[in-house]
């Protein structure tokens, strides 16, 4: 038994958990529960982003597959910062506007405004899928780094139930202000902790200089294993964020739309950096110890440097995984009850109502989600699969956000065609060695253009909707500071022109 890491973990993850749950507010409604009512500051915005960019598969995931093939690893992460600038420049006053003067509180919903209720539908499955690919291995990943630290008679799988329990309660109780605040230590660790390990990584094996040297020369390059690779995965990761959740949120949460720009872009900024720590770590494990499992390669390499810097490492990656479970859980949470519950199975939902029925819906998913979780082969390969097939919603609302004559119908048949088709690429284990973005853009485009062409109107109904809230939110006061918290909750989308 690893006695001090395991203090470090355990009293880590006691403490942050506590934060989570004791921080939030005891009397929630579901605006405070799904969006915390448009409160949240810079730094609780940049803490929201995180449990999506980093993550289990920014650490352990980026670790494993630069121990493989080099530092190109980074990309999972830095398509993901690319993603956060151009949403703020593209996309985040139309969830925004859409926040204020309509009262979304979901990706789908927003998504309904500009087109219609299929579209939603779409949506629904689209971020329920996604976010059940990346919340499935939560609790694994961190299940496989606090096992080790009770020796060899621990049952991960027991582990793992018990994380996943606690990802739970967290979501239950916390919602989603208690996460963003629980999130705020979450980051501060992360970037301690990793960066730590990786100086004294690099420290252990004789410099950065012979770490060059005693690799093969493509390790140190980022387009590796080819250049369609890295461009399909940092390209897909970052139009996928057009349909990020976690990032919409970011919008919807944040007290401002300056302060909702400013937590985006500054999330992006200071995850670059970030994601060369755990892609040094690998590189080094490689090195130093080549017949380890690549997934053992960030834990083991913290291992072989000493007990305290095992706590350090094991508290960051915990830090990376714990900020990241109930996020991603209350995402598919909010989803089904605002999208599915409310809209078509009980619309005259009480806040009561919505918030057990959320509650209820983080039991199941969180079970289902990590009974399948505990079969994935690769974090990392999960998550960009997620990003990929979620990427061609995000190129739909890219261009008709640019084309007003975007239809409906375009919408609809473009984003279902495409989808599928980058389910199933990705599912089929990616033919021909393509990324799904290739095909599934292809076919979105494909359907999308001649579609939109044949429309006989040179603005849709939801483009002239979107432009005059738009314009509503940025006249407020003279400013675009206007919180959504005063906005009630619109009802059904009126686009049904």
């Amino acid at each position: 038994m690893n006695l001090i890491p395991l203090l470090m973990v355990v009293a880590y993850m006691v403490v942050t958990s506590l934060i989570g749950v004791l921080l939030a507010k005891r009397k929630q409604n579901s605006k405070e529960y799904f969006i915390a009512e448009s409160s949240l500051g810079v730094i609780a915005v940049i803490a929201l982003l995180f449990s999506e960019i980093i993550a289990g598969a920014g650490t352990i995931g980026n670790a494993q597959t630069a121990f493989l093939s080099g530092i190109s690893s980074v990309w999972a992460n830095w398509g993901m910062a690319l993603g956060c600038f151009a949403f703020t420049v593209l996309c985040s006053k139309f969830y925004r506007s859409m926040g204020t003067e309509r009262g979304a509180m979901s990706v789908p919903e927003a998504y309904s405004l500009l087109f219609d209720e299929r579209c939603r539908v779409v949506m629904i499955f689209t971020v329920v899928l996604a976010y059940l690919m990346m919340f499935s291995t939560q609790a694994t990943a961190a299940a496989a780094i606090v096992s080790p630290l009770f020796g060899d008679g621990a049952n991960q799988t027991v582990v793992t139930w018990i994380v996943a329990a606690v990802f739970i309660i967290i979501t239950c109780f916390g919602g989603r202000k208690g996460i963003a605040n629980m999130n705020v230590v979450h980051a501060v660790f992360m970037y301690i902790g990793m960066g730590l390990v990786a100086f004294m990584a690099i420290r252990s094996v004789g410099g950065f200089g012979t770490l060059r040297a005693s690799v093969d020369r493509t390790f140190f390059s980022v387009a590796q294993p080819n250049v369609q690779t890295v461009l399909g995965q940092a390209i897909g990761t970052a139009i996928s964020f057009f349909a990020s959740s976690n990032v919409a949120c970011g919008c919807f949460s944040a007290k401002s739309y300056k302060t909702a720009n400013r937590g985006i872009a500054l999330a992006g900024l200071i995850v670059i950096p970030f994601a060369l720590f755990p892609a040094l770590i690998g590189v080094c494990a490689h090195v130093a110890m080549p017949g380890i499992k690549s997934t053992d390669a960030l834990f083991e390499m913290a291992r072989s440097l000493g007990p305290a810097l095992t706590g350090f490492a094991s508290m960051a990656i915990i830090a990376a995984i714990w900020s990241t479970g109930p996020s991603l859980l209350l995402v598919i949470c909010t989803s089904l009850t605002r999208d599915l519950f409310k809209r078509f199975l009980k619309k005259d939902a009480t806040d009561g109502q919505q918030l057990a029925f959320s509650r209820a819906m983080a039991v199941i998913i969180g079970i289902v989600g990590t009974y399948f979780g505990i079969s994935a082969k690769s974090i990392l390969g999960q998550m960009l699969g997620a990003f990929q097939i979620r990427s061609v919603v995000g190129i739909v609302l890219l261009v008709a956000l640019n084309w007003p004559r975007v239809t409906k119908n375009a919408a609809f048949w473009s984003m279902l065609i495409g989808g599928v088709v980058a389910a199933v690429w990705f599912f089929t284990g990616n033919p021909m060695g393509l990324q799904p973005l290739w095909p599934a853009a292809i076919v979105c485009l494909v359907v999308l253009v001649p579609m939109t062409l044949a429309s006989k109107e040179p603005v849709s109904p939801g483009y002239k909707m979107y432009k005059e809230c738009a314009a509503a939110m940025l006249g407020k006061s003279g400013s675009p500071d206007t919180p959504a918290a005063e906005v009630v909750d619109a009802g059904p989308q009126v686009n049904d022109a």
